[in-house]
């Protein structure tokens, strides 16, 4: 990170350099934000484990962590949230970074909401390079890549989808705030009939289950063919109410095999859609009746 300059240095250096991004033909990706705090918030929401892939494309960038080899969480920086957004391939590159150091410099102005990015990336090998202005005052990150690992790919299209929730979020972040931590497992039902949605946990301090009926005021959609039962871990679930609470809707979903997904609606800059996905394997084999 470069030392602040005075504030008639800086914004003279920053037009330079903005200038000179404009016009570097050799970077694959070029990219500008007027609101850093935007996609702050929503990488933090997967910012439970160090390191995330990053998957670029021309339709944006999608930032994916992993845990246990049971749980995958993706966060879509749709290239419409960007004030200028330039990809130069025709086909998707990924590399992996650290995602808690891409936070870091991305905070640099803590939560500044003048804090202004230019990002780019110049391709295999090449660091993720970050110009952040505040004010006039800026400052710019280097960051080094790495070769992606092989991504879990978790797919729950992989089978038929018998079940689709679409609920407002504040229903579920109560709940899952009140799990009880000393379970192991949380049990998600999802049935045709009553009680239609159910979150069990058992733990020291006994059993419990939380219902929400489809006809509730919460629910916007709700489909099921068929009755569903599995068992998650409840170290994997926890980590999704960061995406929870700065959501607006959920959608859940579980396929017959008991994938479940939970992907989140959240406003962006300028009212701009942006989603947040967690997947999570079931504990069990099939327990469905």
């Amino acid at each position: 990170m470069s030392q602040h300059q005075s504030q008639a240095e800086a914004s003279q250096l920053l037009g330079t350099q903005l200038s000179h991004a404009d016009t570097q033909q050799d970077d694959v990706l070029s990219c500008r934000l007027d609101d850093v705090q935007s996609i702050v918030s929503i990488l933090r929401t997967i910012s439970f484990v160090e390191d995330a892939t990053c998957q670029l494309s021309s339709s944006g960038i999608k930032v994916i962590v992993e845990q246990s080899q049971s749980l995958e969480a993706k966060a879509f920086l749709q290239a419409g949230i960007f004030q200028e957004y330039f990809y130069a391939d025709t086909e998707q590159r990924s590399f992996r970074i650290n995602l808690v150091l891409l936070l870091e410099c991305l905070s640099i102005f803590g939560t500044s909401a003048t804090a202004t990015l230019r990002m780019t990336y110049g391709g295999y090998g090449c660091p993720l390079v970050l110009l952040l202005e505040d004010e006039g005052v800026i400052t710019d990150c280097s960051i080094n890549t790495a070769e992606p690992e092989d991504p879990l790919n978790i797919d729950i299209r992989s089978t038929e989808i018998p079940s689709n929730i679409i609920m407002k979020s504040q229903w579920l972040a109560e709940v899952f705030n009140d799990l009880d931590m000393s379970s192991d497992s949380v049990e998600i039902m999802i049935s045709p009939d009553n009680p239609y949605f159910r979150i069990s946990t058992r733990g020291n301090a006994g059993s419990s289950q939380v219902d929400c009926p489809k006809d509730s005021d919460l629910i916007e959609a709700f489909t099921c063919s068929e009755i569903l039962i599995h068992h998650y871990n409840l170290k994997l679930i926890k980590p999704s109410e960061k995406a929870l609470a700065l959501s607006e809707k959920i959608s859940i979903r579980m396929n017959a095999w008991g994938v479940l997904a939970f992907q989140y609606l959240v406003q962006g800059a300028d009212g701009q859609a942006v989603f947040i996905e967690f997947m999570c394997l079931p504990e069990d084999g099939n327990d469905t009746d």
